[in-house]
């Protein structure tokens, strides 16, 4: 046992000064992938222009109000003001509403 201990002091001592490195390097990629994050949440989202999955990011809307944004998008055309959206079945004047700060129709 004695002649083990120092080699294994050395190795957790290696280890140790290691560690705060990795810990480093994890925080940044959490900071650089939050900034990330809340870069492409303050971004609006523009309804003529956005996927299914990108509608799904407003508030109330889920994959079938999406999907029926898109197909009558598709449809009918752009949308001139975010008030058209009331011609989509299922979306009314408080759904407007709630997206007004974060959704446009054209940018």
């Amino acid at each position: 046992m004695k002649k083990f201990l120092p080699t294994i002091v050395i190795g957790c001592a290696v280890f140790l000064a290691s560690a705060p490195s990795i810990q480093a390097k994890s925080l940044e990629q959490k900071i650089a992938t939050a900034k990330t994050q809340l870069q492409t949440q303050s971004q609006k989202v523009n309804v003529n222009t956005a996927s299914i999955e990108q509608l799904q990011r407003l508030p109330g809307i889920g994959a079938k109000k999406a999907a029926e944004i898109v197909a009558f998008r598709n449809a009918n055309g752009e949308f001139s003001t975010l008030q058209d959206l009331k011609k989509v079945k299922g979306i009314g004047l408080r759904m407007i509403e709630k997206l007004q700060d974060e959704a446009v129709v054209n940018e």
